[in-house]
């Protein structure tokens, strides 16, 4: 990292890879990944996504105020953490009456049923009824495919498994992992190319894609996470993009310390498969107050990506529901006006 010419080397074959990944995205959506019983089309012409995430508050109530024991509990008894009054399959009908036919969902708000068919089965049902598919299952809490213990790394890529066929159960075309790890940038990067191309042999047998967010430690990089597709260089292997992890240092670094956004859209949009449309803060017109979307989707738009991009709302000043509707909003409006 301390040359920055031979980080923009890695970029040289931009054109070529984007035309790569548009085309086997367009292979993936005409083929049978996605579920039947979630071809009810969007009220736009664009793909957007509903987070389950969006709605931790309200299925995990307060049970996040004191974080230790909210991840000790996590691992021992998961269902114990579910202090909120909503449901985490209660997402699909919030899809639903948000006019969106696609559900983003998190591991973590159903942590204990991975390996429990009739809870799948049930959530499963209930999107049929609702006409919801499900588009990629975001995985944390289960350990560091870039750990430089190889045993560690072998631990991760084996809890990894029951969810990737969890996800396989319920129909998601998608899988979302982070790259977390210790030591230099360098051995970070081999070591979790080492783990992703493991997983991604073994997601292939499920027609699901393996995807890495920019969701902190060296990921947050979006030059080190490109090299890492690179490095990887795998058909089936892709980003999941948030449109705000760009911080490094970790999420409570003071000062923070942040990759430039913009400068990050375009060094990870070649290898984008999806994307987390991440939001804060509105003003009176329905705009994001602290995130540019016509600059960040126009990037997006002029690589050639076709996917799915996931209403992600954050904030504090709305609550969950509007928060989403108006993310939605925005996506919807934003996409329109670069159509």
């Amino acid at each position: 990292m301390n040359k920055p010419s031979s980080v923009t080397g890695y970029f040289s074959a931009y054109m070529n890879r984007r035309l790569l990944i548009k085309s086997l995205t367009s292979l993936l959506a005409a083929s049978s990944l996605y579920p039947f019983f979630a071809r009810a089309s969007d009220s736009s012409k664009h793909k957007i996504a509903l987070s389950q995430w969006s709605f931790h508050r309200a299925i995990f109530g307060n049970s996040r105020d004191d974080y230790g024991w909210f991840i000790k509990t996590l691992h021992s008894d998961p269902d114990a953490v579910l202090r909120g009054s909503m449901d985490p399959r209660d997402i699909v009908v919030r899809a639903r009456e948000m006019d969106v036919s696609y559900v983003d969902l998190a591991n973590t708000l159903w942590f204990g049923h991975a390996k429990d068919k009739s809870w799948l089965a049930g959530f499963a049902r209930m999107a049929r009824q609702e006409g919801i598919g499900f588009t990629c299952l975001m995985c944390d809490e289960l350990g560091y495919l870039g750990s430089s213990d190889p045993a560690a790394r072998a631990s991760s890529i084996e809890k990894h498994k029951p969810w990737i066929e969890a996800a396989a159960f319920l129909g998601c075309t998608q899988f979302r992992v982070n790259a977390y790890g210790d030591g230099t940038y360098l051995s970070q990067l081999e070591q979790n190319a080492e783990s992703l191309s493991k997983l991604a042999d073994y997601i292939r047998q499920f027609n699901i894609e393996l995807l890495v967010e920019n969701h902190g430690h060296p990921s947050s990089n979006a030059a080190w996470l490109a090299m890492l597709m690179e490095k990887v260089n795998l058909p089936n292997v892709g980003v999941y993009t948030d449109l705000d992890n760009f911080f490094m240092g970790g999420w409570n670094h003071d000062p923070q310390r942040r990759y430039d956004r913009y400068q990050g859209l375009l060094d990870l949009a070649p290898y984008t498969r999806g994307v987390s449309a991440k939001t804060h803060v509105f003003d009176e017109k329905g705009n994001e107050t602290t995130i540019n979307y016509t600059r960040c989707l126009k990037v997006f738009k002029d690589a050639g990506f076709e996917g799915f991009y996931c209403a992600e709302y954050e904030g504090n000043a709305l609550s969950e529901i509007d928060g989403s509707i108006s993310t939605i909003k925005l996506l919807r409006k934003t996409l329109g006006a670069l159509s």
